[in-house]
């Protein structure tokens, strides 16, 4: 059951920070994980959080050559985060591809086992899968190709004698590792070899993870048995929300292995939501999780509407078209009704957007591809970037001066 609350400040999760602050003496150290739903001010969180170590802990981090590490989901977010903090060289701010392999570059013997007992087993399991499939089919043949390509890399990382990986490159040279192995060896190595646990830990006492729900769920379990592992001497901050979650390898049910020890704070104002649409949100995800926003005492009541329709590809536009013109009568919002210009449509997954607009057999062709599928996804794709930056704004400049 819902019970309202009745908010009289917006300054209700003001002790959150001050519940964070309280984790970062590097003396005795208190990992944590922030729940913090849509508009909550999660990002400003995090920069409070590493501010507070930059002005307490700076002298003792520098004297030791350590720094403070921050990992985000895309490029975006990390430009973001290093624009709020000035480009402090204190804080390392990356992605979670960039971070793994700033772990694991240089270990080429190792990585040349692994590479070795994966190429294996991988052609294993695919000649046991030819064995049971039908043969001259096209799964047979695509099955014979990839066992084909594995065998010569197999071949191939015997005479490597460094690897190599460009978090933002198609990574496509002999000696290149894919962005998923990057994250499985990052992953492995982290739980099977002590010595770099100890080298994360002595660089980075902190470690801050945004938006930790979509966090590959093989490396979350690395860090956390880390975390386990040095506790007395290492933070682990989380920053996310369950509910938020995009991508399917990230931890399910990421809030149940967090350990009892923890501190959990939570934020609870909602800064970005009309009233209405807070309440709306809390129904639809109560049942879930318990979990429930407040809204801003400033902002109004809002109109939301949940329409719930059948879905099929062809009656998409048809449905849109209902839906903003009973809005433009509920709302008394005339711009519902003016075109697709006049309001916004949020599409929640890549392959929706994919389908909606026209490029579904382009992005089913580049996920499949492991070594092309991350940087499609993130936007890093040299074939891809070539085409949205410098192609792209050109057909568009002449569309519009010829329409």
């Amino acid at each position: 059951m819902i019970v309202a609350e009745t908010v009289v400040t917006n300054d209700i999760d003001d002790e959150v920070d001050d519940e964070i602050r309280t984790c970062l003496n590097l003396d005795s150290p208190r990992s944590f994980f922030l729940y913090a739903g849509a508009g909550s001010g999660k990002t400003r969180s995090l920069v409070n959080a590493i501010d507070n170590l930059r002005e307490t802990a700076r002298r003792r981090l520098v004297l030791k050559g350590q720094r403070i590490a921050v990992i985000t989901y895309t490029n975006a977010a990390c430009d973001e985060i290093k624009k709020r903090l000035e480009f402090d060289p204190l804080v390392e701010v990356s992605t979670i591809h960039s971070f793994a392999w700033s772990l694991i570059g240089g270990y080429n013997s190792d990585i040349r086992a692994w590479l070795r007992a994966r190429l294996a087993a991988d052609i294993v399991e695919l000649k046991a899968a030819a064995m049971k499939g039908r043969a001259g089919t096209k799964s047979a043949e695509i099955r014979e190709r990839s066992i084909s390509s594995k065998q010569r890399r197999l071949i191939r990382i015997e005479t490597t004698n460094k690897f190599v990986y460009s978090p933002t490159g198609d990574n496509r040279s002999n000696d290149s590792l894919n962005h998923s192995e990057v994250i499985s060896i990052t992953a492995d190595f982290l739980i099977q070899k002590p010595v770099l646990q100890r080298v994360l830990v002595s660089h980075f006492p902190v470690l801050f993870i945004d938006e930790s729900q979509d966090t590959n769920k093989y490396l979350m379990d690395s860090v956390l048995a880390v975390q386990s592992d040095h506790g007395p001497k290492f933070c682990l901050g989380l920053f996310g929300d369950v509910m938020q979650r995009i991508y399917s390898d990230g931890k399910m049910n990421l809030e149940k292995a967090i350990p009892k020890d923890w501190a959990t704070p939570k934020k609870r104002m909602n800064h970005r939501c009309p009233q209405r649409v807070i309440r709306l949100i809390n129904r639809v995800r109560f049942a879930a999780d318990g979990q429930e926003q407040l809204g801003r005492i400033d902002k109004p009541d809002g109109t939301v509407r949940l329409f719930i329709a059948p879905v099929s590809p062809e009656s998409h536009a048809d449905i849109e078209s209902i839906v903003a013109t009973r809005m433009a009568e509920v709302s008394r919002d005339s711009a519902w009704s003016e075109g697709k210009n006049s309001h916004k449509t949020l599409i929640l997954e890549h392959h929706m957007a994919a389908r909606r607009m026209g490029f579904s057999a382009m992005y089913e062709a580049l996920n499949k591809a492991t070594r092309l599928r991350t940087g499609m996804l993130d936007g890093s794709l040299t074939g891809l970037k070539l085409f949205s930056g410098d192609v792209l704004p050109v057909v568009l400049a002449i569309h519009n001066r010829y329409l």
